[in-house]
C-alpha cells in the first residue's frame, strides 16, 4: 500500500511538472557580462574603500553566491525540469487511466449502481477539455500543453459516462481537475431504452468563448439521445478547434452503432414483460483501441 502510495505521489508530481513548468527563456550574453561587469566594479569599491583583500574578497564571495541564487540558478533548475518532463505519450496514457479508475469508479458511487455487475463493456466514457471558467473554475488554472504531434494535452476535463445496464442507459458528468485529483460539477440522468426515439451523431455550429482562442469556437461533434418524452441528452464528443489529443476523442460512430444495436435487441422482445438480455458485441473490447475509452 506504501509504495502505491508513493508511485501515485510521484506520478502526480511527473504530471504536474508537464503542465505547470514551461520552457525558460534563455539568460542572454549581456546577463553574464552584467554580472561580471558589477562584480569587477565591485570589487575595486571595496579595495579602494577597504584597502584589504581578506575583506574584499568575502564580500565578493557572498556577492557572487547570492546573484548565482537569484538569477543563475532558477533559470539552470527550471531548464531541468523542463527537460525532464515525461513524454506526451505517458501522459496520455495516465488520463486514460485516471478517468477509468478515479472517474468512472465515482459515477457508478454517485448513482448508486450495483458495481460487481458491470463489465468493462457497458462503459463509455466521453471526455472533452474544460475551455473557459465557470462557477467554480478559474481560468488561472485551466493548463494546456502542445505535443510533439501538433495536439494539445489538458489539465482540465468534462468527462461525461455512459453505463449500459440491460434496461437503462445511466449518464454521469462532472469536470475533473486531473492536476488536484477533484471532482467537481456532478450531475446524473436515466434513460430506459424503450423510450428512447433517437440517437445520432451531428456536427453543430456553435459559438463557445474559448481561454486560448481569439476568436469563439464554432464548430462541435455532437451525441444526440432524444426522449419520445422530448426530453435529450446531447453529448459534446469533439471540439476540433482545441486539438485534443486522438486519444481522448471517441469513435463517436462506433459510440452510436452500439446504441442502435441495444435498441433493436429492445425492440425485438414480443413479450413486454421480460426484461430483456442485452448481449454487448464480442468486439467491445476493442473500443478502446479504436478511441471509444471504456472502463
Amino acid at each position: 500500500m506504501e509504495q502505491n502510495n508513493q508511485y501515485s505521489d510521484q506520478r502526480n508530481k511527473y504530471i504536474k511538472n508537464y503542465f505547470l513548468t514551461t520552457k525558460p527563456s534563455p539568460l542572454s550574453l549581456n546577463t553574464y557580462i552584467y554580472i561580471v561587469s558589477f562584480l569587477m566594479i565591485a570589487a575595486v569599491v571595496l579595495m579602494l574603500i577597504f584597502q584589504s583583500k581578506s575583506i574584499t574578497v568575502p564580500i565578493i564571495a557572498i556577492v557572487s553566491l547570492i546573484l548565482y541564487r537569484v538569477i543563475i540558478y532558477p533559470y539552470y533548475k527550471k531548464k531541468r525540469n523542463f527537460e525532464s518532463k515525461i513524454p506526451d505519450s505517458d501522459i496520455n496514457k495516465w488520463l486514460i487511466e485516471d478517468l477509468k479508475k478515479k472517474v468512472q469508479k465515482r459515477a457508478v458511487e454517485y448513482l448508486q449502481l450495483e458495481d460487481e455487475n458491470l463489465t468493462d463493456e457497458q462503459f463509455i466514457i466521453i471526455p472533452y477539455p474544460v475551455f473557459h471558467s465557470t462557477q467554480k473554475i478559474d481560468d488561472e488554472n485551466l493548463h494546456r500543453v502542445l505535443t510533439d504531434d501538433g495536439y494539445f494535452n489538458y489539465s482540465y476535463w468534462n468527462v461525461q459516462v455512459l453505463i449500459l445496464s440491460s434496461s437503462y442507459l445511466s449518464y454521469y458528468f462532472c469536470s475533473y481537475n486531473w492536476l488536484e485529483d477533484e471532482i467537481l460539477n456532478e450531475k446524473t440522468s436515466e434513460f430506459f431504452y424503450e423510450d428512447i426515439a433517437l440517437v445520432r451523431n451531428d456536427i453543430e455550429q456553435v459559438n463557445f468563448v474559448s481561454k486560448w482562442n481569439d476568436n469563439k469556437l464554432n464548430e462541435a461533434n455532437i451525441l444526440k439521445l432524444i426522449n419520445v418524452s422530448g426530453d435529450f441528452l446531447y453529448l459534446i464528443t469533439e471540439l476540433p478547434e482545441l486539438k485534443s489529443s486522438p486519444t481522448t476523442i471517441v469513435d463517436q460512430q462506433r459510440v452510436v452503432q452500439v446504441l442502435r444495436m441495444i435498441l433493436r435487441q429492445i425492440r425485438k422482445v414480443k413479450n413486454p414483460r421480460q426484461e430483456p438480455i442485452i448481449q454487448f458485441p464480442a468486439h467491445s473490447s476493442q473500443i478502446e483501441e479504436e478511441a471509444l475509452i471504456s472502463a
